[in-house]
């Protein structure tokens, strides 16, 4: 019997599981899914979560997390893939061993890591003391709690300030959450009645110009959607200091704020680092060869934002997008199969040219070929159409129809 360890429920460890339970037989192999939460969590909606609007009583947070996180027991339902929920604390890569933090040993003959990756910081003072942090369903959950209280004071007449919030990073992350907030604080303002002033959103980038891996018809289409939000963008301004309510460039210029949100950087998992023998860069991702096999071990696969893998053709690294880490996910299956069988493995050929950004409301922009972008409502739609696409790869037809439509109920009543 051959023993596969999956430690992490991301979009690549759940696409390798159930690839391998698809693959291979239960007479083949044992596989085993780790993960510190009994959930997987729908990174993409995340943003939705810190800015939908409800009132915070009748079990509301729980609502938003139901939308956000699918049940281990669901995603691997009828299948024989067995889940563990525990905290990885220790591997030893020669023994073929993990431990969990509860004293549980699990021994593997392959070891998949799909660990994730933690908020960067960039050493710069304050963030990790006054910046909101936003890479789970508690961060977003508490923002999205705070904002709620404070537009409430306004509308007690608790508060007369102006609620103003910087967005920190203007990639992907932070342009849909400023977005997506600037439609959140239309509502709450409307139903406080407070004045047209009452709040403000700004996004600060640290490089010349926002998005800089999108082309400029595209930055255009995104920079007049956020103009028609209300939102200023600050570029080429770096952070020297975040304080409990401001901002300070590198330039002296201090940002007053209620909320500063940090979306500018992820790093891989610390825990990495622990782990004897497994070879990193020099930002602490594992290096993986063009199999997805960690340097020097050929039974130990890495995968999503925990791994640094270039582009065979750019020789720049690919990025860190949920659907990638789905494609590293079935790549890891087919060469661990091919492994068991003794075939030759196949090499991991990436593809992350199509992207979807929505940008508050029913608007997204999707670039889908260099020639065909598609843009407002329509956008909108194609983004749905894709995460119904990725439910109904991982839930029963039932499930994922269930929690498409807990979804937009929740997440469009800011729209």
């Amino acid at each position: 019997m051959t023993r596969i360890l999956i430690i992490g429920g991301g979009f690549g460890g759940i696409r390798a599981a159930l690839d391998l339970d698809k693959k291979l037989s239960d007479k083949q192999v044992e596989i085993t899914l780790v993960d510190k939460n009994n959930y997987h969590l729908f990174l993409p909606d995340l943003y939705e979560v810190g800015s939908a609007v409800g009132e915070w009583k009748d079990r509301y947070g729980v609502r938003l997390k139901k939308t956000v996180n699918i049940p281990f027991t669901d995603i691997f339902e009828d299948t024989k893939v067995n889940f563990v929920q525990a905290e990885i604390t220790g591997i030893d890569l020669e023994k073929k061993e993990a431990v969990s933090g509860g004293g549980q040993v699990f021994t593997f003959d392959y070891l998949v890591l799909g660990l994730g990756a933690e908020t960067e910081t960039f050493g710069i003072s304050g963030v990790s003391e006054y910046a909101y942090k936003f890479k789970n369903i508690d961060e977003a959950l508490f923002l999205n709690r705070r904002i709620n209280e404070a537009f409430d004071q306004l509308k007690k007449r608790q508060r007369t300030a102006p609620i103003n919030i910087i967005v920190v990073g203007a990639g992907f992350n932070g342009i849909e959450l400023a977005a997506e907030l600037s439609c959140c604080a239309k509502s709450l303002k409307e139903a406080c009645q407070a004045n047209t002033g009452c709040y403000s959103i700004k996004i600060i980038e640290a490089m010349p110009q926002i998005l800089p891996m999108v082309s400029e018809k595209e930055r255009k289409i995104i920079r007049r959607r956020l103009a028609d939000l209300k939102i200023e963008i600050l570029e080429n301004a770096k952070i020297a200091e975040v304080g409990p309510d401001f901002v300070k460039l590198a330039t002296g210029e201090s940002h007053q704020a209620d909320f500063i949100v940090w979306t500018a950087g992820i790093r891989a998992s610390s825990f990495l680092k622990s782990i004897f023998g497994l070879r990193l860069d020099e930002r602490g991702k594992m290096t993986v060869n063009n199999f997805l096999q960690a340097e020097g071990w050929s039974n130990v696969f890495g995968l999503g934002d925990n791994t640094v893998c270039l582009d065979p053709e750019t020789k720049k690294p690919i990025p860190a997008l949920a659907y990638v880490a789905v494609d590293q996910g079935k790549i890891v299956a087919e060469n661990i199969s091919r492994s068991i069988k003794n075939r030759p493995l196949k090499p991991y050929q990436p593809f992350y040219s199509v992207w979807i950004a929505p940008v508050g409301g029913k608007f997204a922009v999707a670039h889908l070929t260099n020639r065909l972008t598609v843009s407002g409502f329509w956008g909108w739609i194609l983004r749905e159409l894709v995460d119904l696409r990725y439910f109904l790869s991982i839930l029963l037809l039932s499930k994922a129809i269930l929690l498409m439509n807990q979804k937009i109920e929740v997440f469009t009543k800011n729209d």
